[in-house]
């Protein structure tokens, strides 16, 4: 049968129409069900460097095989802070320092866990900060400044967040109560009402067993780590048909390289590694989920300047401020307590001196301890504008190589879940 030439041509035309549709569909396929973001808060490619340094082989976020640089200035700036990080993180938008997941018009942007929920997705928040600290909440709350902490602990209590773990109660009780809260809301109480089972130690958390879990810890040996965290997030996340997004932050590398604080920083480092290294296994043996690993920003101007020396850090036992906690009052046992504590068995008279007479004994026993192991630090405790390293692994990790901003990264993992594009423009 011959068709009329005007004819041949429609059909044509709905042949091709009908390609591009299969090709839209091929390519909005989800190559993952669920994302796994880790956010070393404060980490540059110098922390990674001095972590991998001391340890003296390739840290799990090494092994991962896709990498990176992202570039992290924010809006009407140049150096970032971790609220306008969050929200590039979250949204795919620029935003002001001090800004939560907002647009300059003040209006609430979607963030990439929001869209998330939408198809059906679970979620969860690990963090070694306060719940209500920036990283976090960017993900899940919405604020002009981040210091509108009771109103973001108040979002984050009303949310559809699966899990939440981090450290701290105050900003979720009145003052009535012992905690900030000035508007006589008990947010703890409303949080087990909804039928959140709420946990306050490391052995509390490892009995739990409701699938809605709160943690709000306090520091000390009961503490939980990253990874005792992010295990227990996950066995309640992964059971999910649909998939989830877990957001886990390392925010002690930040606050130890404020200090420059390097054996503090090690060992937050070497912590946030660890979960690194258990969330790709477990990524590994399901197949369907994405890994990254991030920093918000970089903080401190870290530069190793004697890499042979890094593994002194191996023989700290804790941060400068853990370290200094042993002196006696009058500092008599400074030789001793750096022996035992920091591994430096021939400290010298003039290190010894400098302790002894410093205002601070923790800010002198953090500078002995970076020039042991060869480290400087260049901006004064500052966050700076380095761009900071990526890595992936799963689905969809070789997305995240070459040169990115850090507002690519929510519309990449968008692409990667099959829910772009993202964000709303």
């Amino acid at each position: 049968m011959r068709y009329p030439s005007r004819l041949r041509v429609l059909v044509a035309l709905l042949a091709v129409l009908c390609l591009l549709a299969s090709a839209a569909v091929a390519t909005a396929r989800p190559l993952a069900d669920s994302v796994i973001l880790f956010i070393g808060d404060g980490m540059g490619p110098g922390q990674v460097a001095m972590a991998r340094g001391a340890v003296g082989r390739p840290l799990a976020m090494d092994r991962m095989p896709y990498s990176g640089v992202v570039t992290t200035v924010p809006a009407g700036g140049e150096v970032t802070d971790s609220a306008a990080a969050s929200t590039a993180l979250a949204t795919g938008h620029k935003a002001e320092n001090g800004v939560i997941s907002m647009s300059p018009g003040g209006q609430p942007l979607e963030t990439i866990v929001e869209r998330c929920w939408k198809r059906s997705k679970v979620a969860g928040l690990v963090t070694t900060d306060a719940l209500w600290g920036a990283t976090p909440a960017g993900f899940v709350a919405h604020a002009v400044d981040r210091g509108q902490k009771s109103e973001i602990a108040a979002q984050e209590a009303r949310s559809r967040a699966r899990v939440m773990l981090g450290f701290w109660k105050d900003e979720l009780l009145p003052v009535s109560a012992g905690g900030k809260r000035e508007d006589n809301q008990d947010l703890i109480a409303q949080m087990r009402e909804k039928g959140y089972e709420i946990v306050y130690t490391r052995s509390e958390l490892a009995k739990a067993r409701g699938q809605l879990l709160v943690g709000l810890f306090d520091d000390g040996p009961e503490a939980p780590t990253v990874g005792e965290m992010v295990n227990t997030a996950l066995a309640r996340l992964g059971t999910d048909p649909d998939g989830f997004f877990l957001v886990v932050e390392g925010a002690r590398v930040d606050w130890s390289s404020h200090e420059n604080d390097v054996s503090g920083a090690f060992a937050a480092m070497r912590e946030l590694d660890e979960a690194v290294g258990q969330a790709v296994e477990l990524a590994r043996r399901q197949g369907r989920t994405l890994v990254l690993v991030t920093g918000d920003h970089e903080t401190g101007g870290l530069r190793i300047a004697a890499p042979k020396r890094l593994p002194a850090l191996l023989a700290a036992k804790g941060s400068m401020d853990d370290i200094a906690s042993h002196l006696d009052k009058d500092r008599s046992n400074i030789p001793q307590v750096m022996a035992e504590y920091a591994g430096i068995k021939d400290l010298t008279a003039a290190e010894t001196e400098q302790i002894k007479e410093a205002k601070e004994a923790a800010e002198a026993i953090g500078v002995v301890l970076s020039e042991r192991a060869g480290v400087a630090w260049t901006s004064n405790g500052d966050h700076t504008a380095t761009p900071v390293p990526i890595f992936a692994f799963g689905p969809g990790g070789e997305r995240f190589t070459g040169e990115l901003d850090n507002t690519d990264i929510p519309k990449r993992v968008a692409e990667v879940l099959g829910i772009g594009p993202f964000p709303k423009e």
